[in-house]
């Protein structure tokens, strides 16, 4: 999880090989791109950086939570290491289910972990609604990140504190209804575990705030389920963003008495918590015009490069436990990172 200067090799140094050889395996696809001097189309930026970084830049990967829909992004990171691009950036920087998938990527454990979101036995422990009857939490995260991650790949947390790609998990402060960073307060394998839990866990699903820092926190879709301007705010020049949302879709404003019991009892919490959830789908659609804006344009300095699921896919929702419409996600996800990655352009904008 150590940091590296913006222009050294650093964390990407291993992966310009990889990334040169799937841009020159284009085959058919490349030749269907041809322009009119038969020259191949040029490479996206942000995928130039990942290769071979330019002097002074920063290469970020940016992960995007929204609970089962972590499926999706999971795939595009199995995608990712499989292309042997789990070392291609300065910085990793994730929001709740995007914190868990960066995780396992850039502690080089992808293959191990990240297949978990399509395994049965997994998602049935992790999401039970009758739990609610016993007042446990209907989202098991502590289980998850406190003993099942452990268990199926020892020594996961301490491969990514020797990682050499800095770790952003972002969380929610129940004080302010703020996003914030928690990567300067991870300093050993257990406030690492405790960040984590941070980031995931759900009010009113997955249990209590989480104490770390002298904050109390909660999941990071309240505030900032996209973590773009943590990324940019550390001086990001390159940014690869994973979408768990299909183009044009976004969050809608809370409405109804179901959205006004959740704010009541998001207030019993902290008044600042209900405030979150209520200013999360404005912020959300300026992020969603700034990410637009930039992949429309890779003129545009910071570059940015998303990719979304392509329109139809199946996708999650937050609570999703059918086993069939997660693989079809984790397998959208896996297809649109390979796609882009083989035209060296996003596949659906």
């Amino acid at each position: 999880m150590k940091g590296t200067s913006a222009d050294s090799p650093g964390a990407a140094g291993a992966a310009s090989g990889e990334l040169g050889r799937f841009r020159g395996d284009r085959g058919a696809t490349a030749t269907a791109g041809l322009t009119g001097d038969n020259r191949p189309p040029p490479m996206h930026p942000v995928l130039a950086a990942m290769r071979d970084r330019p002097p002074g830049s920063r290469v970020a990967l940016v992960i995007e939570g929204g609970g089962m829909r972590g499926a999706v992004s999971g795939g595009m990171v199995l995608a990712l290491d499989e292309h042997g691009l789990a070392g291609a950036f300065d910085a990793a920087y994730g929001s709740s289910a995007g914190a868990l998938n960066a995780l396992w990527l850039i502690s080089g454990r992808a293959d191990a972990g990240i297949r978990t979101w399509t395994d049965r036995e997994w998602l049935s422990f992790l999401i039970r609604r009758r739990r609610l009857l016993v007042r446990r939490p209907v989202v098991d995260v502590d289980t998850l990140i406190l003993r099942r991650y452990e268990q199926l790949s020892p020594g996961l947390f301490q491969a990514l504190l020797s990682s050499p790609t800095e770790f952003h998990p972002l969380a929610t402060d129940v004080g302010t209804g703020s996003a914030v960073d928690l990567h300067s307060d991870i300093v050993d394998v257990p406030t690492l575990r405790t960040a984590l839990r941070a980031s995931s866990m759900l009010p009113l699903l997955a249990g209590p705030p989480v104490a770390l820092g002298g904050r109390r926190l909660l999941d990071a879709g309240l505030s900032a389920a996209i973590p773009i301007r943590a990324a940019l705010a550390d001086g990001a020049t390159h940014v690869l963003v994973l979408r768990s949302r299909r183009a044009g879709e976004t969050t809608l404003p809370p409405r109804g008495s179901g959205a006004r019991l959740t704010s009541r009892l998001l207030s019993r919490i902290d008044p600042q918590v209900a405030r979150a959830f209520h200013a999360r789908a404005p912020a959300e659609l300026e992020d969603e015009a700034l990410l637009e804006r930039h992949t429309a344009d890779p003129a545009l300095r910071p570059t940015i490069l998303q990719i979304r699921p392509a329109p139809g896919s199946p996708v999650p929702g937050r609570l999703e436990r059918d086993t069939a419409v997660v693989r079809g996600g984790f397998d959208a996800g896996h297809a649109a990172v390979r796609a882009t990655l083989s035209a060296g352009e996003p596949p659906n904008d």
